[in-house]
């Protein structure tokens, strides 16, 4: 599922990126082998933060957590420090999609088997 992601982002860049009316505005990008040092430089510089993972998997998030301090919005599942975040910060500091941790074992059972395995 993250390679397809991955795939999607760019795909989205290239047509985003390439448009004359919109690419003034708007630059989509995805950056290889993100860390702490590479968040130092792009965190404050950010309007949304995306942060997406199945529900019940994923433990990071620190990232979200000083974006949301330096006033984005984050664009993601309901996991990691998503969960605190909305706790102390509200429903107003993100977008919230996908299913929640109890949800998701119904959604992998009725899942085509080439869903799951890819």
């Amino acid at each position: 599922a993250a390679k397809t992601i991955i795939r999607l982002s760019n795909a989205i860049g290239k047509v985003v990126n390439n448009d004359s009316d919109v690419n003034k505005y708007l630059k989509v990008l995805f950056l290889p082998n993100y860390n702490v040092s590479n968040a130092q430089i792009i965190i404050p510089a950010s309007d949304l933060s995306q942060h997406i993972s199945t529900a019940g998997t994923e433990a990071s998030g620190t990232s979200n957590m000083k974006f949301v301090m330096n006033g984005g919005l984050i664009i993601g599942t309901m996991d990691g420090a998503n969960v605190e975040i909305r706790e102390e910060c509200g429903d107003e500091t993100m977008f919230i999609f996908g299913a929640l941790e109890e949800q998701v074992k119904g959604v992998q059972e009725q899942a085509p088997i080439w869903m799951i395995l890819t």
